[in-house]
């Protein structure tokens, strides 16, 4: 059993080392088109990253930090904003057990799993639901994936994980008419 626990404590440092030594090759992210559609009161907006996690990801992730992703969403009708709002995903990963544990603003269940390929699959995707009013006519809607400064606890350092997206900030942008929404 201690020697389990120290198989995956020692491959979470050398994941970290592995991270901190080497060059990134960094992604080239993309927001896909946002999917919508709406009831009587309520716009469901929803859409993937793209690209984003594909190199260096399985590191960070296994570094033991909590890993944030925002989306951020915009709506507009003319020039006044009437919604903003964010949603943060959280994945933190257990080297003791090897657990990835995902949590999803706006979700009430948590994925708990062995793998890394999904956690991405997972946390790549968001969904909206936002409440509107018909007057607010025609609308524009602009949604923005980033990521934050993290703290690697390990070594003390921080890592900006817009590098890893060279910077990027992915966005996607649709109108909709609400008054044909109904």
């Amino acid at each position: 059993m201690f020697e389990l626990l120290g198989t995956r404590i020692m491959a979470g440092v050398v994941a970290l080392s592995m991270l901190l030594f080497s060059s990134f090759q960094g992604n080239d992210p993309q927001l896909g088109a946002i999917k919508h559609y709406s009831s009587s009161s309520t716009l469901y907006l929803s859409g993937e990253l793209l690209s984003a996690f594909n190199n260096d990801f399985a590191s960070i992730f296994a570094s033991s930090a909590p890993i944030p992703v925002y989306f951020k969403l915009n709506i507009k009708s003319g020039n006044r904003t009437v919604v903003s709002q964010q949603l943060t995903h959280l994945v933190n990963f257990n080297p003791a057990t090897g657990i990835y544990v995902l949590r999803k603003d706006g979700e009430s269940e948590v994925l708990r799993t062995s793998s890394v390929t999904q956690t991405i699959k997972e946390i790549s995707k968001y969904k909206f639901s936002v409440p509107y009013q018909s007057s607010w006519g025609l609308i524009s809607i602009n949604i923005q994936a980033e990521m934050p400064l993290v703290r690697l606890e390990e070594k003390g350092k921080e890592l900006d994980l817009m590098v890893l997206w060279k910077y990027k900030k992915p966005s996607a942008k649709i109108q909709i008419d609400l008054r044909k929404a109904q």
